[in-house]
């Protein structure tokens, strides 16, 4: 049985603008985490920290990390400029927040042009990358079309999607959308099932026009299903792409981060995003904990059930973007809107 020592304490930072574009974004966006984790550095009543948790495509990766085994992906993305910068980083925090991991999405450009842009959520640890969740469930749009977003066979079935944290909790990894395929069943929730038009296994591709191709999906999402309720993870991090401003994400929360978390019977569910127009302030908060299962089958009704933050801290960066940086802590609850 799993016993957390402490309720959690994570924080989460929301950055103005929109996801990397490129490589050649990264470097600015190490200058503008460095100044983060500097300016948390300072915050000595923030610690300890379990994790950090960034946006979705805060980095771009310089190549795509496909359907390769967890040691190969993890020393591809260890070979990438950011993953030295986020260990010294690390480092430099161990003193107050001992075993902090930082949970940050990246992605990236595929060679094949029948495929959709790699999404992942990657957990480092001062040691490297310790947790790899590539996205398994597309949205609806991602499913349509000629080109395809290929979520690969084995991870349905990745303990790596799952990070223990410095406190004893067990963190479930989401890149993006994925947190709302973690709250479902394999048949609860047809057009989720149904925006999975392709699978990869090693050197393998099949799609939705391949004759078995149903069987090989429902094989892949009993697999996972099986797999959370195995795990069941008390933390649930999401990094989140992109809304355009404050009050857009409301969806998000009542019925991705709300339904999550009592799907996993009240854990707290974290999300961070960029926001292209300005940043949200207390009343968006994309967090809930404690929702109670009733939520699930509420449908169109489901209330917020939003989390308040404990501490906040929001300023313009040097390279520009502002950002803002949230605490949340296990025993600050507020159920609302």
């Amino acid at each position: 049985m799993r016993r957390p020592i402490r309720s959690p304490r994570l924080a989460t930072l929301c950055l103005q603008g929109n996801t990397a574009d490129s490589t050649r974004d990264n470097p600015a966006r190490i200058a503008i985490l460095s100044e983060a984790l500097s300016h948390l550095r300072e915050q000595r009543d923030w610690h300890p920290l379990d994790a950090v948790l960034l946006p979705g495509g805060y980095f771009r990766l310089s190549r795509t990390l496909g359907a390769l085994p967890f040691e190969q992906r993890k020393r591809q993305l260890e070979q990438e400029p950011f993953a030295s910068s986020i260990g010294d980083q690390l480092e430099q925090l161990q003193c107050l927040s001992p075993g902090l991991r930082l949970v940050v999405g990246v992605m990236a450009t595929p060679r094949h042009k029948a495929e959709r842009t790699e999404q992942a959520c990657i957990a480092f640890g001062r040691e490297g990358v310790i947790g790899l969740a590539r996205k398994m469930f597309p949205t609806t749009a991602e499913g349509r079309g000629r080109r395809y977003m290929s979520p690969c066979i084995d991870d349905f079935s990745s303990k790596h999607r799952f990070v223990t944290l410095s406190n004893g909790s067990l963190a479930l990894l989401n890149s993006c959308y994925d947190l709302f395929g973690a709250a479902d069943g394999i048949t609860t929730i047809g057009s989720r099932r149904l925006a999975i038009r392709a699978l990869r296994q090693g050197k393998n591709h099949v799609t939705h026009r391949d004759a078995g191709f149903s069987s090989v999906r429902h094989l892949a999402l009993s697999a996972w299903s099986s797999l959370v309720t195995e795990q069941q993870p008390d933390v649930l991090l999401a990094s989140i792409h992109a809304f355009e401003r404050p009050g857009l994400d409301g969806y998000w929360q009542r019925h991705g981060i709300a339904r999550a978390s009592a799907g996993f019977k009240g854990a707290l569910a974290l999300g961070a995003a960029h926001f292209l127009e300005r940043l949200p302030d207390d009343g968006s908060t994309l967090a809930a904990m404690g929702v109670p299962r009733s939520a699930l089958s509420a449908g169109v009704n489901r209330r917020a059930f939003s989390l308040a933050a404990a501490r906040a801290l929001a300023w313009r960066t040097q390279q520009g973007p502002s950002i803002l940086l949230r605490l949340f802590a296990a025993r600050q609850r507020r159920a609302g809107r």
